[in-house]
């Protein structure tokens, strides 16, 4: 929408690939937290998947960037924008899970 808008000029070069990277990472890691029911368990993991996170996606992105270095910037954007989304919406779908779970 926005690229027929014209609000950006073209797509990232790595648009499909980063797409789909980070909806399977981030429902991958989604599901494995969700189905934590132990609170010690899942702040451990949690804090674990955020250390695999970081270290994958900056190999992709370092990748992203010797592959299209004309491009690099859109895609690295693109990509930080991507992540920013998937993030808050997996912290927000787990706050749902962990809040409704805590013995009131």
């Amino acid at each position: 929408m926005a690229h027929k808008q014209q609000w950006i000029l073209g797509f990232p070069s790595f648009f499909y690939q980063t797409l789909i990277f980070l909806v399977f990472a981030t429902t991958t890691i989604f599901a494995y937290l969700y189905q934590t029911n132990k609170a010690d368990f899942f702040i451990q993991l949690y804090i674990l998947t955020m250390v695999v996170k970081f270290l994958a996606y900056g190999v992709y992105n370092l990748f992203m960037i010797m592959e299209d270095k004309d491009g690099a910037a859109l895609n690295v954007v693109f990509f930080m924008i991507l992540y920013i989304v998937f993030t808050a919406l997996e912290i927000t779908f787990l706050y749902r899970r962990i809040s409704n779970s805590r013995p009131r």
